[in-house]
């Protein structure tokens, strides 16, 4: 079996340290099985909000990405705003502000080799 083919991406704004960003998601406590016929569990399961890809994402036949929020008034919308504005919120990041960082079958981070 091949092994997967990991895309790392990071914000483009010229710093290689790649700047902040975050996914706006829902969590929430579970109560039951987590098979059928299973136990009942109590766990915290998550999720977050997609999106259709931009031409970075479409480009690698991905078809959705996760939202990315990256201002302060995103953050803000998103934790203290309304549904209507939640939902504004789910837009593919532009991908001339993207940029890919790594890819390959490794799953470690290369950036502090990088920088090294």
């Amino acid at each position: 079996m091949k092994p997967a083919s990991w895309w790392w991406h990071a914000l483009n704004d010229g710093d290689e340290r790649r700047p902040l960003g975050a996914f706006p998601g829902i969590w929430k406590d579970y109560t039951g099985p987590i098979r059928n016929d299973g136990e009942n569990v109590t766990q915290r399961v998550f999720s977050f909000m997609t999106c259709g890809p931009n031409q970075l994402e479409s480009a690698q036949a991905h078809e959705r990405m996760p939202v990315l929020l990256h201002t302060d008034e995103q953050f803000e919308s998103w934790l203290k705003g309304g549904d209507e504005e939640a939902m504004a919120l789910a837009q593919p990041y532009p991908a001339d502000a993207m940029r890919i960082v790594q890819k390959g079958s490794a799953r470690k981070d290369m950036l502090d080799a990088t920088l090294s």
